[in-house]
């Protein structure tokens, strides 16, 4: 059989069409895997808050409608001081920031409020809060963070719904603020006993709000209680919050490990 040998030019181009064909195999394959790559989508939210001149636009919890929910469950409730200081359990000596995580093995006072989460921002001084977000989106549930009553229902001066309670812990009263909800569990009113199982409401971004997230905040005084030389109203809830900062007390994360991200309480 007789086979005719390639010269060196016939070589030659036969190399130069294998090298282009890899080089074409290769960039068809690049522009492939970037099509089927898998972006996530990662934020942050603003400042939500006005430091200087906080304000509530739409405030639910009128002390007329604290007096009348009470009075209209007055049995089962009591007084309004027994309703938002009598009844809220005491817990263990509280943990310090260096021993939090494993003091919340141990004596589960504090809880996180919600079962799935990722943090995306941290308490700092120019945001005075845990930015919480999860993949469940508006289908999260927010719970609070510990055993208390509802102080506050409320529309922020952005929009945001609004949700706190009050805690009494080993004497000491706590405020913990639940913003950009979407919506409020049915059936919440001020003055109502919750535990860390009562849904307070939905995962949302109203307000000022980037996405979809929850905005926590812990501070040591009791918000909206008119006895209260910190934080009576929301100006002097700001102004403490900074001041608690500066102190080294950044909320939530002092009283409980709070991680990076969960898929459990």
């Amino acid at each position: 059989m007789y086979v005719e040998r390639l010269n060196d030019s016939q070589q030659s181009i036969i190399i130069l069409s294998l090298i282009l064909l890899v080089i074409s195999i290769g960039i068809h394959l690049d522009e492939y895997n970037k099509s089927i790559e898998t972006y996530t989508l990662s934020y942050e939210a603003w400042n939500t808050k006005n430091m200087t001149k906080p304000n509530i636009a739409t405030k639910v919890s009128h002390p007329d409608l604290v007096d009348e929910s009470i009075n209209n469950s007055q049995e089962s409730l009591g007084t309004i001081e027994e309703a938002t200081m009598g009844s809220l359990p005491m817990a263990e000596e509280l943990p310090t920031t260096e021993d939090a995580k494993e003091a919340s093995k141990n004596a589960k006072v504090w809880y996180l409020p919600t079962q799935n989460g990722n943090i995306t921002t941290y308490p700092n001084y120019g945001h005075v809060a845990y930015d919480i977000t999860s993949w469940r989106g508006t289908a999260e549930t927010v719970y609070p963070v510990a055993d208390g009553v509802i102080s506050g229902i409320y529309t922020d001066s952005f929009g945001a719904l609004v949700v706190t309670v009050l805690h009494n812990v080993d004497g000491v009263k706590y405020t913990s603020q639940y913003v950009h909800l979407s919506s409020y569990a049915n059936g919440i009113y001020v003055g109502m006993p919750v535990t860390i199982n009562s849904p307070l409401g939905q995962m949302g971004s109203t307000g000022w709000s980037t996405g979809v997230h929850l905005h926590v905040a812990v501070l040591d005084c009791a918000l909206f209680d008119p006895n209260d030389p910190n934080c009576n109203d929301l100006n002097g809830w700001y102004r403490y919050d900074k001041k608690r900062l500066s102190e080294n007390f950044f909320g939530l994360g002092v009283l409980v490990y709070v991680p990076q991200s969960w898929n459990s309480r």
